[in-house]
């Protein structure tokens, strides 16, 4: 069942807007690192990829759980792995 924008919840909609900047800084901070303008832009750019996991994992919770808890499970496993390249830095 899909819904319009304007029968989504204020919730889904700010979350989807979230996920729209956050995707739009990774982008911008991917094209940063790799043209070698800000050495460290990896390191904002891994952590927000989770946040934009969890986005998606709050979108898609009642259409799709397995897919939902795919992306939590994918944020978490990105998060872990960031802490751990941040203290091992």
């Amino acid at each position: 069942m899909r819904t319009k924008w304007r029968d989504a919840p204020l919730t889904h909609k700010i979350i989807s807007l979230i996920s729209i900047f956050v995707s739009l800084a990774v982008v911008v901070l991917a094209v940063l690192q790799m043209f070698d303008v800000w050495e460290y832009a990896i390191d904002i750019c891994i952590p927000l990829m989770g946040t934009v996991n969890l986005c998606q994992a709050y979108i898609q919770w009642n259409t799709s759980r397995k897919t939902a808890y795919f992306s939590l499970g994918t944020a978490l496993f990105i998060w872990i792995c960031a802490v751990i390249v941040f203290c091992v830095k």
